[in-house]
């Protein structure tokens, strides 16, 4: 994936491997997607503003096929989350889906800019 660095955008990236519809897809990803959200809001995070004002609230999904290399990208988002400031939420299955309890569905982060995530993220497929 090539990313144009000065956009801002959200980012979701979804766990392939559980063979989920594209309506469960699509319900787990606008629930993180009100987390982020609120969470901006609630932390006054200014890229928020960039974000809907000026890129259109640009969304990207992603896929990646297992929980190893999920909670293996989860752990370098979280660190460079602590460094940039954005926030970052899991996604885990509920008894909607019923894949299994616990699992890790959706990670979502931003909105941030692409230059910044590029390094982590740039491998991943388009979902």
């Amino acid at each position: 994936m090539s990313l144009e660095a000065d956009k801002v955008v959200m980012i979701f990236i979804v766990r392939s491997d559980t063979k989920m519809s594209k309506g469960q897809i699509a319900s787990k990803v606008a629930d993180v997607t009100q987390y982020i959200i609120e969470e901006c809001i609630l932390r006054k995070y200014i890229t928020y503003v960039t974000w809907k004002k000026f890129h259109g609230s640009q969304k990207i999904i992603l896929k990646l096929n297992s929980q190893r290399e999920f909670y293996e990208l989860h752990s370098k988002l979280l660190e460079l989350s602590h460094e940039q400031s954005f926030p970052i939420k899991i996604v885990k299955d509920d008894q909607k889906i019923k894949i299994g309890e616990n699992i890790p569905i959706v990670l979502a982060f931003g909105p941030i800019r692409r230059s910044k995530v590029d390094h982590v993220v740039a491998h991943l497929k388009l979902l």
